[in-house]
Parts: structure tokens; sequence; C-alpha cells
């Protein structure tokens, strides 16, 4: 159906550095014929995506990356096609919203001690043009006031799990967060798997719940896989009955080793994850009956 989908990438709306105007017209020039945005846990950044990409001819698919809780691990699971309006995605949207304002407050209270600083959070706030800024925005921050070689310091001596400004959040769990996609109509895609560090064992565990929570696909074509790690998804992919979906997980032009829809071909009698929309739609029928 697609000759160059792209199924995952960010905006300033969350963490990207391009607006989403910016963004599309990025995904237009490299021959890009479909575009999710999936900012992390906010549409705000959907109506200027959509507004571009009917300037430039590209399909904007509408989309979110939820944050989630899964045996005290946080994990992503990408939403696409996804009903914007939705009453039970944007009240998720809000309460997820709220967690990430309220974990940037505290992680720049941590920073001000931390790294010497005062306003950290006002700091990046302003970078970010939100007031709920993540930790790549705090990243910029530090190293704009000289407190960070680049961003991988910045991470390593502030913002990683087990340094002083890391600050956890309490997400809603896989299964809450797949119902809310399914109730809205979206595919539910379990993003980067790779990028856990898990263990074979452990990625089954983890592929089998996201299934049987409700989950459709799996995202397991995007660049710079090693064959092992392809390989691993594969596995996952059809032992588990699951579509395949495929994403850059785009966030900045200064990512020079990956581009927008520079993704490997799908499998040939793999379920793309397109295809999954109509058991998505019959889910949420199902769910949500007339009256």
């Amino acid at each position: 159906m697609y000759q160059c989908p792209d199924f995952h990438s960010h905006s300033r709306a969350s963490d990207g550095q391009l607006s989403p105007a910016e963004l599309v017209s990025r995904a237009a020039d490299y021959g890009v014929d479909a575009l999710a945005l999936t900012d992390h846990d906010t549409l705000a950044g959907l109506p200027e995506a959509r507004a571009r990409a009917r300037e430039v001819g590209l399909e904007l698919v509408p989309g979110i990356e939820l944050s989630v809780q899964w045996d005290n691990r946080e994990i992503h699971v990408v939403g696409l096609w996804l009903d914007e309006a939705n009453p039970v995605l944007r009240a998720r949207v809000a309460s997820q919203m709220e967690a990430r304002r309220e974990r940037a407050r505290r992680i720049g209270d941590r920073l001000d001690r931390a790294a010497g600083l005062s306003g950290s959070y006002d700091k990046a706030c302003a970078l970010a043009d939100s007031d709920a800024p993540g930790r790549p925005w705090f990243a910029r921050m530090l190293i704009s006031e000289g407190k960070a070689r680049d961003n991988q310091h910045a991470f390593n001596r502030f913002l990683k799990k087990g340094q002083s400004a890391y600050v956890s959040t309490p997400w809603c769990t896989l299964e809450q967060g797949v119902a809310d996609l399914l109730a809205a109509g979206a595919v539910p895609v379990l993003a980067h798997p790779q990028a856990y560090n898990m263990t074979r064992k452990r990625l089954r565990q983890l592929v089998g719940a996201f299934r049987d929570a409700g989950g459709l696909a799996l995202e397991a074509l995007m660049p710079g896989l090693t064959p092992a790690q392809g390989a691993l998804l594969e596995e996952c992919w059809r032992h588990f009955g699951l579509a395949v979906s495929g994403g850059s997980d785009f966030h900045s032009p200064e990512q020079k080793w990956l581009r927008l829809g520079g993704l490997p071909p799908y499998p040939k009698d793999a379920v793309p994850v397109w295809a999954a929309r109509d058991l998505a739609s019959a889910r949420q029928a199902a769910d949500n009956p007339r009256p």
C-alpha cells in the first residue's frame, strides 16, 4: 500500500528538534509517503502536521507514543490511526502530561542542587516551549549552561537512571495503555523492542504480555538493527502472531545515522501494520457496541 512509510517520529511537541510542519516537510523531501507523528504522551503536534501534510501531498498518520509500566520498567507503545477526539484517549493524555509536568519540576529541582544551577525547570521549559519538557531538553539546557559536554555526557552525569537528577514516573500499566489506544480505534504497536536491553526470554515475555493485553503489532523494522536483533524480532512477531511495523524514531537532523523513511523492506509473508487497522476497528466496535 505504501512505498516509503515511516510510522514513528517526533516533533517539538514532545522531545523532537523540528516543529511538526518542519518534520513533515523533511519527510516529504526524503520521499516518505506516509508519516506517523508519534510524540510522547501528547497529541498537540497533530493539527500543524496535518495542515503541512496536505500542502506537500503526504499522508499524515495520527499517532502517539504512550509511556507505560510493565514489571517495574518503562515501556513505550505507539498508537497509529487513532481518533484524536476519543474521550478515553484524551483523558489518558491529560493524565500522562500531568505526570510529565510533575516529573519535569522534580528534575529541575534536583538539577538546581546537583549541578549548582537555578531555574533549571524554567530554562528547560523555555528551550522546549513546553511546561512538560522531557530529559533531552534538560540535557540541552545543561549543555547551554556549560554543565555537560554533549547529550550523552548530560545523561551519564545527571539524567539517566541511578544518577542524581533521574526521576521515575508512575505511568499507567501496559494493559491500561493498550486498552485506551484500542478504545480510540488505534493500532497498538510495541515500540523499539530491541532498545530495552532484555534477554531473549525476557523480551518474549514482554511481547507475550503485550499481545495478551490486546497489542496488534511489533516495531520490527528500524534503521541500524544488527542481524541478531532483527532475527530475534522476527522470531517474536512470527511466534506471537503480530503485524509488523517500522519507524525511524526520528528526533533530530543531528541523528546523522538515520533518515526519515530509511527502513528495511517489509517481509513478504508478514502482515503489515496498516492491514491491522480493520482488526483495531473491530475491537473498538466490540468494546463499544451501539445502543
